[in-house]
């Protein structure tokens, strides 16, 4: 996942920058509201980490019209904080606000939070972003059908447990549907397909369990 981070203090930049990376994310830095937009412009981010105060153009400037452009998420990280300060940010419509300073802990949170993959980090070797119905493997972004992804999901909130090919018919395609347990079976070989085997182990005589190999 790709983060433009525009701050004007080199120090500060480089240790944001280093947490970032150290978590696994991709970080493409800016100096100033101006460089942070041409940026903007020539590549695609998941999530943009804005200082206020910067030369040239504003943060608060740049975030507005990066706005206007994209629904692009936007933390606001700025050594502005007083109540009216937040408020004016929040208004213009950045995502969410952080004041320095901050603990890096709270901001990896924020940034999860943004992303939409809280408790995860890119360093995983699977991702899931249940609002975009996006699933990243080995920092790759893998492309599924709407049950592939149910089925996936519903595998990843029951990561180690050992589920009947009865229970995944049930949870999955629902009471209604007029299909049998070879369904979940075919299913299964598409994501294999997809993922590997490593991902979906079959427990013989019971079903499936999956599970995240380290990476």
């Amino acid at each position: 996942m790709k983060i433009l981070l525009c701050e004007d203090q080199d120090q500060m930049r480089q240790l944001i920058s280093r947490i970032l990376l150290h978590q696994g994310y991709q970080v493409v830095e800016a100096r100033d509201g101006e460089e942070a937009l041409d940026y903007f412009y020539q590549t695609k981010f998941d999530l943009v980490i804005m200082d206020w105060m910067m030369p040239k153009i504003s943060g608060l400037t740049a975030a507005k019209q990066m706005k206007q452009e994209t629904t692009i998420k936007i933390l606001m990280l700025t050594a502005k904080n007083l109540p009216n300060d937040e408020v004016e940010a929040l208004v213009s419509g950045v995502d969410d606000y952080l004041a320095k300073p901050f603990h890096a802990e709270v901001l990896l949170a924020r940034v999860a939070k943004l992303l939409g993959i809280l408790g995860q980090t890119p360093n995983q070797k699977l991702v899931v972003v249940p609002d975009k119905q996006q699933v990243l493997f080995k920092d790759q972004e893998i492309k599924l059908s709407k049950k592939e992804y149910e089925l996936l999901y519903y595998f990843y909130q029951n990561q180690a447990l050992v589920l009947s090919r009865e229970q995944i018919l049930l949870a999955v395609w629902g009471m209604d549907n007029e299909n049998d347990v070879r369904t979940v079976d075919s299913f299964v070989r598409i994501l294999r397909d997809k993922f590997g085997k490593e991902l979906i182990q079959t427990v013989y005589g019971r079903g499936y369990r999956f599970e995240i190999p380290e990476k």
